[in-house]
């Protein structure tokens, strides 16, 4: 940081402490789940108010369906905001291939008009996503609020989404938490009940990414270059005083 040192020596009192702060600043990184916070089937909570951006990435099944935030507040659950909203079923013809991996698919443009929304998660509140489907019924990607405790949601994977639609996802319970916070979107995939509960996860899958409300810091690079704005202004008035 030398050219910070040759700066702050020309820099009037206060600049060359800021600038020596500035320097001491690290870029802000996404972070990372804190002990005691949780994104999975265990429910999502986080210690800071926390803005997680939903990707919508495809439907399959007859059912028409939604998916909601709901805070969780004890035995009730308080509707937050709906992500994601077909307007139909299913795909029209020619895009459906019924019995394949694309077997009643519902796309971004075709079935959901938009396919990317943001929600600020608050500080120490308890959450749950749900999938409102008609007449299906809703499932909770928190396990302990469905019927029977029954896993509905995977957290890192879409499912069966590759194979055909109904198959089996064989270890659900391999998909139980991630962290958000990661560098790459992380997948999500819901199972809505749907074929006798066929557990193939992937009646809707989407993509969510985390960053902290607090992470809106300045980068240090955005920091010096106002600061070296201050630094000539500072620079101009030594010279008009020594004249």
């Amino acid at each position: 940081m030398q050219f910070l040192k040759d700066v702050a020596a020309y820099a009037t009192p206060p600049i060359a402490a800021t600038l020596a702060l500035s320097a001491s600043i690290s870029p802000a990184s996404a972070g990372s789940l804190l002990p005691g916070e949780t994104f999975g089937t265990d429910g999502i909570y986080f210690l800071e108010d926390t803005t997680v951006t939903f990707n919508f990435d495809q439907t399959h099944g007859k059912y028409r369906s939604e998916l909601k935030i709901f805070q969780v507040d004890g035995d009730t659950l308080n509707f937050e905001k709906l992500l994601f909203e077909e307007v139909k079923a299913y795909d029209d013809a020619p895009n459906q291939v019924l019995g394949e991996a694309n077997g009643w698919v519902g796309s971004c443009g075709n079935t959901v008009l938009t396919c990317e929304a943001s929600f600020t998660f608050l500080a120490n509140v308890e959450y749950t996503l749900g999938l409102v489907s008609v007449p299906g019924g809703t499932v909770y990607s928190t396990t302990d609020l469905n019927p029977t405790n029954t896993q509905q949601a995977v957290f890192g994977s879409r499912g069966s989404i590759a194979s055909f639609d109904g198959t089996l996802f064989p270890n659900p319970e391999d998909f139980t938490s991630i962290d958000p916070f990661a560098d790459l979107p992380i997948e999500l995939g819901f199972d809505d009940r749907g074929n006798g509960n066929d557990m193939d996860f992937q009646d809707m899958t989407l993509f969510a990414q985390a960053r902290r409300s607090s992470a809106a810091v300045p980068e240090p690079s955005v920091t010096l270059g106002l600061l070296s704005v201050s630094v000539l202004v500072g620079l101009r008035l030594r010279r008009h005083r020594s004249v």
